[in-house]
């Protein structure tokens, strides 16, 4: 019996140990850490500092891990699409004002996330909702920097309780997804300090979180990745932050200026922060040793202050299918659900009295639990608003839908457009170019009638409309073997996705259109 309760209690002091990761880096981490460091070749440093794909690569020789990472502010976002309880989303989170809340779902996304092995978590997103047209808005919680801090503390803490990073994200100005690599923020120190930084900087002093993703847009003339105000001068200087401060997904655009300037970690490969470019930096003394050291502590610190070398970051004790935390799902997505205006009380609706409801929006059928993109989680069962009247009502009325607008692609498809605003031709002309500022004749040109064109007989390719990268041209009056045709319009300001268009495909094209 002696024995038995030594047991019990050894237990919970583990478990309360890998509860919840320290605060900062102490003397003991830190030495842990550079014992590790100093087993490492310079060229297996260079090469630590570049992801694989979703995890930090692992080193056998040393018994490092990998360190494993999953998208999805909203729940555990497999790539392999394996379901996930997936949670309210950031604003439907913020719109229940409630930080106590947003702890519980942190915690529960980051239980979701032992279940699968996740060491980072990629979120939450804070961006501040600055305009309506943002296609990520409905990641972020909304545009009170007050909120979004509480909302991301509790997040944080909850998460992170688990033996699980959370990584805040995008760091910074990241207001819009048009040319969002190309797209330079351009904000006064009040706005920033008022605004935009307070929700990170809450992060990092309150939650104490693991990771920072940078943004892929420019800040004030620079890009993220390699700007160097933010990520050393304010993140690491001015508010102590000492965990790993990551790329967004191909983020990075200078290798050396990034490695200076404060970015820990390249994802998801070392494009750019590689021994190609690298090695020879720290020979001329462009780049220090000690930089690149500076890195490896970051990433080792926060992994031994996780404890993930201690442990399995995979926890068997915890169900993949977790329905305490369907349950909380649920709970948040009625905390998040905003009442503006009940005319006779109609609402909640009486079984009884109810005969005949009309259920009117594109989103009330098929059920869409989230947005789109990153933040795609792939739920075990979603049901929609019309499923779930439809049940609730059961026998006792007639459940109608109408989805009231048409859905992009459709409306896309439908649009009609002209070649020229005068006398133009029906339909849209797309011209195919071999350099990347379009000049010279194009190397084909082909009219279209519509967007999402069905295929004519005996091709197997359409023009389809893509919301996320604005449009998708078909193969089929491209040489072979150029890689898809990337279109873009004729503006200055694309001479940067123009080029990396042109190193990834060797093929351009132009639109030429009026609707």
């Amino acid at each position: 019996m002696r024995r038995a309760l030594i047991l019990v209690v050894l237990l919970l002091v583990c478990a309360a140990a890998f509860a919840q990761a320290p605060a900062t880096t102490n003397a003991d981490v830190a030495k842990r850490a550079d014992t590790y460091l100093g087993k490492m070749s310079l060229e297996e440093k260079i090469d630590y500092i570049g992801g694989t794909g979703f995890a930090v690569r692992a080193v056998p020789a040393l018994g490092l891990p990998s360190f494993e990472m999953s998208d999805g502010p909203f729940g555990v976002r497999s790539n392999e699409r394996f379901p996930s309880t997936t949670y309210a989303i950031g604003v439907g989170l913020a719109a229940s004002w409630d930080a106590e809340l947003a702890e519980k779902i942190g915690a529960a996304i980051g239980r979701d996330a032992r279940a699968r092995g996740i060491h980072f978590m990629l979120g939450p997103g804070v961006n501040i909702c600055r305009s309506p047209r943002n296609g990520r808005n409905f990641e972020y919680f909304g545009e009170d920097p007050f909120l979004t801090a509480s909302i991301a503390v509790g997040y944080i803490k909850g998460m992170q309780s688990q033996g699980v990073s959370a990584t805040i994200k995008h760091f910074l100005g990241n207001n819009s997804e048009y040319l969002r690599h190309d797209s330079d923020s351009l904000i006064d120190e009040r706005a920033l300090r008022e605004i935009y930084l307070p929700s990170f900087e809450a992060a990092v002093k309150q939650a104490h979180v693991g990771a920072i993703m940078d943004s892929y847009n420019l800040i004030n003339g620079q890009h993220a990745t390699q700007n160097g105000y933010f990520n050393i001068q304010i993140a690491r200087k001015e508010w102590g932050f000492d965990g790993v401060l990551m790329s967004d997904w191909e983020g990075t655009y200078d290798g050396v200026a990034a490695a200076n300037n404060g970015l820990d970690l390249e994802m998801p490969i070392g494009a750019f922060m590689n021994r190609h470019n690298l090695l020879p930096a720290i020979a001329d003394g462009r780049v220090t040793q000690a930089t690149i050291d500076e890195k490896i502590r970051h990433i080792l610190q926060t992994a031994i202050r996780f404890g993930w070398l201690d442990r399995p970051q995979t926890d068997l004790s915890i169900s993949t299918y977790n329905q305490q935390n369907q349950q909380l799902a649920l709970q948040a997505a009625r905390e998040g659900m905003v009442l503006l205006k009940n005319e006779s009380n109609l609402l909640p609706l009486d079984k009884q009295n109810s005969r005949n409801v009309l259920v009117v929006g594109p989103d009330a059928y098929p059920g869409e639990p989230v947005g789109g993109g990153s933040a795609r989680v792939v739920p075990f069962a979603s049901i929609s608003a019309l499923q779930g009247i439809g049940r609730f009502l059961g026998p006792s009325a007639n459940v109608f839908y109408e989805a009231g607008l048409p859905s992009m692609e459709s409306a896309a498809a439908a649009t009609e457009f002209a070649t020229e605003p005068q006398n133009g031709q029906p339909g849209l002309k797309f011209e195919f170019f071999q350099n990347a500022d379009l000049s010279g004749a194009p190397v084909s040109t082909q009219v279209v009638p519509h967007l999402n064109d069905p295929a004519q007989p005996g091709e197997t390719s359409r023009l389809t409309f893509n919301p996320w990268r604005h449009f998708s041209i078909p193969n089929r009056s491209l040489p072979r073997n150029a890689g898809p045709a990337i279109s873009l319009p004729r503006r200055p300001a694309l001479t940067r996705s123009l080029r990396r268009a042109r190193e990834r495909t060797g093929a351009i094209a132009s639109i030429s259109m009026t609707s």
